[in-house]
């Protein structure tokens, strides 16, 4: 009984955290684009950034098998766009860590159902821009070229740890839950 009740809060505590990193992060962001372009264009942003993050928490909230096929179809889409924006530059703007955040909240909202899943796609949103920052530091590795902890430190960096150790509370989550399936119940003593 602690068990399940331990993962549903271990769950329910990943939805707050990766909720308000997620909010921080792209209200920060999007604070910029109304600074700069401002506008009309910082308008199509806010809704190229809140409309999927919406659809999507929502798609996971009421129909969680297809919000989950949506949410790995938007990671693997986001994979490709980071690793193909580490050798054709696409866009001059830090969208990889904006993508993160975007997939971040229905991923958590995904952990309420399937916590092994949701910690897995999680991993994976924090795995993608940490490969990207390796791809960097090769690319321009030297004695001039930026140190590890440098790159860490940029829009990219900055994602890469709090997802790790949210997709780590979503992991737990599911560890709790698969103890609980694996100890038989226990006869009521009378």
């Amino acid at each position: 009984m602690i068990t399940k009740r331990g993962a549903r809060i271990v769950s329910i505590v990943a939805l707050v955290l990766t909720a308000l990193f997620s909010a921080l992060g792209l209200l920060f962001a999007l604070g910029y684009a109304w600074e700069d372009p401002g506008g009309w264009p910082a308008v199509l942003i806010t809704a190229a950034v809140v409309l999927p993050l919406g659809g999507l928490t929502w798609l996971v909230a009421g129909a969680p098998r297809a919000g989950s096929w949506a949410l790995q179809i938007g990671i693997a889409v986001y994979a490709i766009w980071a690793l193909l924006s580490q050798f054709v530059p696409l866009v001059e703007a830090p969208v990889i860590p904006i993508f993160a955040l975007i997939l971040a909240v229905p991923t958590a909202v995904l952990g309420l159902r399937e916590p092994l899943r949701a910690g897995l796609l999680m991993l994976s949103l924090a795995v993608v821009p940490f490969v990207c920052l390796l791809i960097r530091l090769a690319r321009e590795a030297g004695p001039e070229g930026p140190s590890l902890g440098n790159l860490l430190g940029g829009s990219t960096g900055v994602v890469v740890v709090p997802l790790g150790v949210l997709a780590a509370l979503m992991l737990t989550a599911a560890a709790l839950d698969r103890h609980r399936a694996a100890v038989p119940p226990q006869p009521i003593a009378r």
